[in-house]
């Protein structure tokens, strides 16, 4: 028989992101996804069980879920996944990955990571410098609290050239 699975003295109630959970949980689910900051994406999973039938949504911004979604990461363990089981932190995010030594050697799909890891993108698109001997114009995709919004932007103006890119 299925339990709830937080608390398998109740039964489920729900089937949310492919686990059951009982009523208070779903209810708690549902109303934590409603105070979710609007530009966290995706929405839905960016909640956490805070114990006492409790539910609130994960603190941060929302970069490092984005990214691990669009990504498939699930680095990290209790306190470090959102409730699909990715990922939400930077540091987490891009542990373990190799580093790229130089700008002009990033590649779509790389992750970039401000100098003081709190914020987290995708390489969008690299194009051909305007003159041999200039810097590649990158562009990153993040979920910004700034802008209210998952955006791209240019990394040498709006990221002023500043960062660490990984594979």
């Amino acid at each position: 028989m299925a339990k709830c699975a937080l608390h398998p003295g109740r039964p489920p109630a729900a089937a949310i992101l492919g686990k059951d959970y009982c009523r208070q949980c779903q209810l708690g689910i549902l109303e934590a996804r409603g105070w979710v900051h609007k530009h966290v994406q995706p929405k839905d999973c960016f909640v956490w069980y805070e114990g006492n039938d409790s539910w609130l949504p994960i603190d941060g911004t929302g970069c490092a879920h984005w990214v691990a979604h669009q990504m498939n990461i699930r680095a990290g363990g209790k306190g470090e996944q959102c409730l699909a089981g990715l990922t939400f932190r930077v540091k987490t995010l891009v542990s373990g990955r190799p580093r790229c030594s130089s700008p002009s050697l990033v590649r779509v799909n790389y992750i970039w990571a401000s100098p003081a890891m709190d914020h987290v993108g995708i390489v969008v698109k690299v194009a051909d410098p305007p003159k041999p001997g200039d810097p590649p114009k990158i562009t990153i995709r993040h979920d910004s609290s700034a802008q209210g919004r998952v955006a791209d932007n240019d990394f040498a103006t709006y990221f002023k050239g500043r960062g660490i890119f990984f594979r």
